[in-house]
């Protein structure tokens, strides 16, 4: 098999993995109250995914640097979400759908593996384009994912997209087995060799600053935003456009995004950009009174989310040699995991105590206070 060839399989894996983690996301937290849970626990149960990936994401990292094992890690997480998705269609008591999420959330935690392998296939100078190619592929899974969710949602019910994330976990296992993977630069796992990478400054920065898209789409565009539409009387067709726009701008827009705009702007006002975008968003859906408002709000989080992952992952790229790269992603990942945990369960208690308006707009400041944080602290990091 010829190196185009790999890549393309390696590309439509990502596609299909994607599409299979969120096929049923716009419409989970509306079927989980449909089982009668409340704001809290679906907080909780949605927050296992992202507190998963906390613990798992820096073991998997290093095992797959040291055994230099990458399609066997994306294999694992194919099955992972396939599985996954298909016990969540039988399950209905609260521990077994955390059960399903901690699987997804194992699955996700593979990313890494995906996303060092593309690296791979690119020159050390082009990791922001590499980066933002795979935040594409991304995208376009999600893309696929809301597309299948609002055909079937709309005619079937909220379930009937958990049939089509386990469909597409298929695919994505049957393109993993045919891979043949570039041979990557890997050395013998060390305690050293670790914690070199965990101390790199530029790691450490980019990944805690990571935690707060992760926070807001966990929180809100994957999960409670879509609440706030049903409440707001939207149709399931309504529910999966508004998830729709957030994943289709940035598909849009990724590559200006990525060969043009990230290369103009320096990476501390890139990244304060980003999180005053996600404010902005917050406040147009805490003052939403209408449905198409989401949409509006969605896209401008969108652009947000996809300046901050594409230039968070190539500063983490760029940070390491390649031999170490699956670590440093370990660590990255597993520290915005704690975003992915804290965003839908601090939701969850916040319209559970004050309502959705109230909720949207505590984001909005976060995000806000944050962005004035980026600039000087980014700008230290990098002069060093």
């Amino acid at each position: 098999m010829d190196k185009k060839t790999s890549r393309r399989l390696l590309c439509i894996s990502m596609v299909f993995f994607w599409a299979s983690e969120y096929c049923h996301a716009p419409y989970f937290t509306p079927y989980l109250e449909g089982l009668g849970f409340s704001a809290e626990a679906i907080g909780v149960m949605v927050g296992a995914y992202g507190f998963t990936q906390i613990f798992a994401r820096i073991p998997i990292g290093i095992t797959t640097d040291a055994f230099n094992c990458y399609k066997l890690t994306i294999l694992f997480g194919a099955i992972s979400t396939t599985l996954s998705s298909f016990f969540l269609m039988f399950a209905t008591h609260m521990w077994s759908i955390i059960l399903c999420r901690v699987m997804a959330g194992l699955a996700a935690s593979t990313w890494l593996a995906f996303s060092v392998l593309y690296n791979a296939y690119y020159k050390d100078d082009e990791s922001v384009t590499a980066m933002t190619n795979a935040n594409a592929f991304n995208n376009v899974g999600k893309l696929l994912a809301f597309f299948l969710g609002i055909l079937t949602a709309t005619r079937w019910g909220y379930k009937v997209p958990l049939l089509c994330s386990f469909l597409t976990g298929l695919v994505a296992v049957i393109a993993v087995v045919f891979l043949k993977p570039i041979e990557i630069k890997h050395e013998s796992f060390s305690f050293n060799h670790a914690l070199d990478v965990i101390k790199t400054p530029m790691i450490i920065v980019a990944a805690l600053f990571a935690m707060l898209p992760q926070f807001y789409m966990q929180g809100t565009a994957f999960s409670f935003t879509s609440s706030k539409a049903k409440l707001l009387g939207a149709s399931s067709f309504t529910i999966g456009v508004i998830s729709l726009a957030f994943t289709l701008i940035q598909v849009l827009i990724s590559p200006y995004v990525g060969k043009k705009l990230l290369k103009k702007l320096k990476s501390a006002f890139a990244v304060s950009l980003g999180l005053v975008l996600l404010s902005l968003s917050s406040i147009v859906i805490a003052i939403a009174d209408t449905p198409y408002l989401l949409i509006l709000g969605n896209i401008v989080g969108g652009v947000g989310c996809l300046i901050l992952n594409a230039l968070l992952m190539s500063l983490i790229v760029r940070s390491v040699s390649e031999e170490k790269r699956s670590t440093a992603m370990g660590f990255y990942q597993a520290v915005y995991g704690i975003g992915m945990t804290l965003g839908p369960v601090v939701m969850g208690n916040l319209v559970g105590a004050k309502g959705y308006g109230w909720a949207y707009m505590t984001i909005a400041i976060i995000m806000f206070v944050f962005a004035f944080v980026a600039i000087p602290t980014v700008s230290k990091v990098e002069r060093r």
